[in-house]
C-alpha cells in the first residue's frame, strides 16, 4: 500500500511540471516565457488567453489546450 501511495505521489509531482517541460520545448534562452511577457506586457491571464488565441502567432499554439494556458498563467503568477 505505501508503495501505490509512493508511486502516485512521484507520478503527481512529475505531472505538474509537465507544462513546463512542454513550453519549454520551444521557449529557450532569448524566447523564454519570462521574456515573451516581459515584451508584450502581459499582465493577466485574459491578454494571454487573447493572445494565443487570436494573436499572430496563434496557428502555433493551436493544440494548446485552456488547461495549458490556465498552467503558464500560474506559472507566471498571472491573475
Amino acid at each position: 500500500m505505501r508503495l501505490c501511495i509512493f508511486i502516485i505521489s512521484i507520478l503527481l509531482l512529475f505531472s505538474s511540471s509537465a507544462f513546463a517541460l512542454k513550453c519549454d520545448k520551444c521557449h529557450k534562452d532569448e524566447k523564454s516565457l519570462q521574456n515573451i511577457f516581459a515584451d508584450r506586457g502581459v499582465k493577466s491571464k485574459a491578454e494571454l488567453f487573447n493572445i494565443l488565441r487570436n494573436g499572430k502567432m496563434s496557428k502555433i499554439h493551436k493544440n494548446i489546450t485552456d488547461e495549458d494556458i490556465n498552467e503558464a498563467a500560474k506559472f507566471m503568477n498571472l491573475k
